[in-house]
């Protein structure tokens, strides 16, 4: 019965998540005007939209994926790790063990947050090079 409990309170908050993206799904029709035609035309756009590119390689997907789907995810999971590496701070109670361990915590968060900031900034100096490189 816990585990129905569990299944139930995650399916419950996964639904929250993931409700906004079938509601925003498509845009919203113009309203007939008495001159126009009733024929309206529905269609699914790009939601990644190439980065804004209006040739579209696998290349400009693969950025526009990258930079707006799994940064600012990896982003809230580095703020979240910190947050628990404090929280762990402020638990230990004193205990040696438990402060090394939220020492650690923090350690590798902050690594963590460090390797997101060094992929940025490297993906953007081998843009400029290779896009210096190939302009002529």
């Amino acid at each position: 019965m816990k585990t129905f409990k569990q299944i139930s309170i995650h399916l419950f908050i996964l639904s929250f998540i993931v409700l906004p993206v079938f509601v925003y799904a498509g845009p919203t029709p113009p309203a007939p005007t008495p001159s126009a035609p009733t024929t309206i035309k529905i269609g699914i756009q790009n939601p990644f939209n190439c980065g804004g590119q209006p040739d579209c390689t696998i290349m400009t997907l693969i950025v526009a994926i990258l930079e707006k789907i799994v940064m600012p995810i990896a982003a809230v999971g580095v703020v979240m790790w910190i947050v628990y590496a404090g929280f762990t701070f402020v638990t230990a109670q004193g205990v040696p063990k438990k402060i090394e361990e939220a020492k650690q915590r923090l350690l590798w968060s902050l690594v963590g947050a460090g390797i997101l900031l060094g992929a940025v900034a490297i993906s953007k100096v081998v843009e400029s090079t290779v896009g210096a490189l190939i302009a002529p």
